[in-house]
């Protein structure tokens, strides 16, 4: 997954490879450039669940599956 598409805050919904979903507000994207490693992330807010209202880092290479919700 290519999350540098993934560039504006909006509500969306990211699919980890092993089927867990968050759904929340996107707020933010760092390219691998910004990182110390050679993944870009993405950051959710979780609408719901234990990690609700809380920032958590995505890592590319964990992700399957990213979309914008309305």
């Amino acid at each position: 997954m290519i999350l540098s598409e993934f560039e504006k805050t909006a509500r969306g919904k990211v699919v980890f490879n092993d089927g867990e979903i968050i759904a929340g507000m996107i707020v933010d994207c760092t390219s691998s450039f910004d990182n110390d490693d050679r993944y870009a992330y993405l950051t959710i807010i979780p609408e719901n669940g234990p990690l609700k209202g809380k920032r958590v880092q995505c890592p590319e290479d964990e992700v399957k599956f990213v979309e914008y919700l309305k």
